[in-house]
This record gives structure tokens, sequence and C-alpha cells, in this order.
């Protein structure tokens, strides 16, 4: 299998040296990886360099981030800030500019650094579609396919049931890829995954992951359905002593989604 503009890697995923859109949503998106060779610019110009990683780091060692999680490994090899862009400027602009550029309504980036040969956050699962970006060094990735998730803990993971670890569970046989600087990895949602710090490199691995978050039905319309509901006679009045009129409720219930989906569009 080749794209238009590249070719088969030896991971057995696609690879590219050229971001094309619509060929993405068309061949890609939420269905399997992809990797573009060299593409990082693209996402973020320049790059995240050792400079700004230790200015961060002494940042976050002396003030509060309320907007971000920030996880420190006990020995120092893993950093990993989620909602990264609310501590870096540089990604806060780039998450605008992705999100205009692939016409989401957001965009999102995690900090991923280690400094060790081997160090990772562990294999997962993610309810959205990750761009990763290698900045500095090299990484390791083994990566499977959305299905490889079995469909219950896709809907946990939705739903962000509580007490719930998104653990990856990879194939017998996953992709194996090695990014290194200016290139980018697509994980598509639920695509299980696991990326090391590579050896190409002394000094450590620094990427960024811009991420799309999924958003389901019950969660873009639950509320504002209900509210509208609320509205519905048939669904605020009380009930006969023979019990509700179904099909009067599945009326009222079919008038305020579609008036609920309606606003949503406009």
């Amino acid at each position: 299998m080749t794209d238009e503009s590249g070719l088969l890697g030896e991971s057995g995923l696609v690879e590219s040296r050229e971001l094309d859109v619509g060929l993405f949503y068309r061949d890609f998106w939420r269905r399997r990886p992809v990797v573009w060779r060299g593409c990082g610019d693209v996402f973020l110009s320049p790059a995240l360099d050792w400079s700004d990683i230790e200015a961060l780091e002494g940042r976050l060692a002396d003030e509060p981030q309320a907007k971000s999680d920030v996880h420190r490994r006990e020995d120092g090899q893993v950093l990993f800030v989620n909602q990264a862009q609310h501590v870096l400027s540089e990604l806060a602009e780039a998450c605008a500019a992705l999100a205009e550029r692939f016409g989401w309504e957001q965009c999102t980036a995690d900090l991923s650094v280690t400094r060790g040969r081997g160090a990772g956050i562990g294999c997962h699962f993610d309810h959205s579609d990750n761009f990763v970006v290698q900045q500095q060094g090299s990484k390791n990735w083994l990566v499977g396919l959305p299905e490889h998730t079995s469909q219950e803990r896709q809907r946990k993971r939705m739903l962000e049931t509580k007490g719930f670890v998104p653990s990856g569970r990879l194939p017998e046989t996953p992709f194996q890829v090695e990014l290194m600087p200016g290139d980018v990895l697509y994980l598509p949602v639920f695509a299980p995954h696991e990326g090391t710090e590579g050896a190409q490199q002394d000094g450590g691995s620094v990427s960024v992951s811009f991420s799309y978050n999924a958003e389901s039905a019950l969660n873009q319309y639950l509320r504002p359905l209900l509210r509208r509901l609320s509205e519905e006679e048939a669904w605020w009045g009380p009930l006969p002593p023979g019990g509700a009129d179904l099909d009067r409720l599945e009326g009222a219930l079919v008038r305020a989604l579609r008036t609920v989906a309606r606003a949503r569009t406009i």
C-alpha cells in the first residue's frame, strides 16, 4: 500500500514526505496510523530545543500550573505535561493554527520529555486523535489499530468511567517505527501505542502530541437535550395513572433532539 506522495515503510506503515490534509482524511483518519517524515514544521516551527525545556522545567518547579497536569517520574527520567499549551505560548499558537488547518473545534498539546534509553509512559490508548511530533532525540513506537481495543474499553474511555485505567493492549505483531527530529506519527483514536526513548542521540528525547479530543453524542447533546425536554409538557407534566403515552413522549423527544442538533450546527 502506498499513498500518492509516499511509500510503504519497513514498519508496514505508510510513510510520506508531504502532508495532504484531504488525502489524510480520506485514507487514514480514525482508521490507521501514518508517518510523515520531515513534516514537523507543519505542526510546530521552530522546534522546541533543550533550552526551552530547561526553562520550562524551572518554571514548573517554581509556579503552580492549575491548567496543566504535570507528571514527573521519581527517577527523573520522564516529564509529561498534559495540556502543555497552557504553559508554552508557542504550543498555544500551534494549537490554534492546527485547529484551523484541520477544521477542528479545538486542539490541545501534550509534552513528553525523557532522559534515558527505553524511558516512556507505558502502553495505553486515548480518546483523542494524536499527532506526535518529534522535537529532539529519537523515539521508538509500537502501534496497533483502533480495533485492537475492545468496544467495551472504548466505551469506558469515552464515558471517562470512574476508576477505569486506559492501559493499551498491543496486537501480537504491532507496527514498529522510529521517529527522528521533524518526523510526525498519526495515532488514531483508540489505537493502542507505546513510545520509548531511542538510542540515536545522547541527552534524551522531546516530543509534542497535538490532539483532537473525540466527543460522544452523549457529551454534546445530553445536557441541552434535557433542558429542551424540560420545556415539553409531555415530559414535565404529571403522568396519568395509567402511565405515560409513549407515542407522545417519543414525538416530544424527536422534536427536542432536532432542535438541539440544529443549534449545534449553526
